[in-house]
């Protein structure tokens, strides 16, 4: 791999991060409001509410850990690389 080339993959690398914890920010401060007390309490259904991660938040949670690991390879790379 050229050094271009491997600085392009460094920064795809830093956007997919930082896209990544912009999406899981983004999702997290859109989340209603959790509500506690009785107008949470539906006594006649069976189903359980329980607020967990939205779509929104483990994709960018995969995409920020993606691009971590591409930075990661990056300067790996660039750390053992050794001009001839």
């Amino acid at each position: 791999m050229n050094w271009i080339r491997t600085h392009r993959v460094f920064t795809g690398g830093l956007g997919a991060a930082v896209v990544g914890l912009a999406m899981i920010i983004t999702a997290a401060m859109t989340r209603p409001p959790l509500e506690f007390g009785w107008f949470a309490y539906a006594p006649l259904s069976n189903s359980v509410l329980l607020p967990g991660p939205t779509a929104g938040e483990i994709f960018g949670l995969g995409l920020a850990a993606l691009g971590l690991i591409i930075i990661a390879w990056a300067l790996g790379y660039f750390r053992g690389w050794r001009a001839p």
